[in-house]
């Protein structure tokens, strides 16, 4: 992630199975599961911004 960006926090809720899932990754890549979350998430979103036509 490029240093100039600036973080916020958001909330969310997540089953408790999928957060231990997180957790046990977390813990076993060694990296905090924010960073987890927020690669998934750039992921998902770099999949369905690329295959639809912009409307701006």
């Amino acid at each position: 992630m490029p240093a100039d960006r600036s973080l916020r926090i958001i909330t969310f809720k997540l089953d408790v199975d999928t957060l231990m899932k997180l957790d046990k990754l977390a813990v076993a890549e060694k990296r905090y599961r924010s960073e987890i979350i927020r690669e998934a998430i750039e992921a998902y979103l770099s999949s369905k911004v690329s295959s639809r036509p912009s409307v701006y």
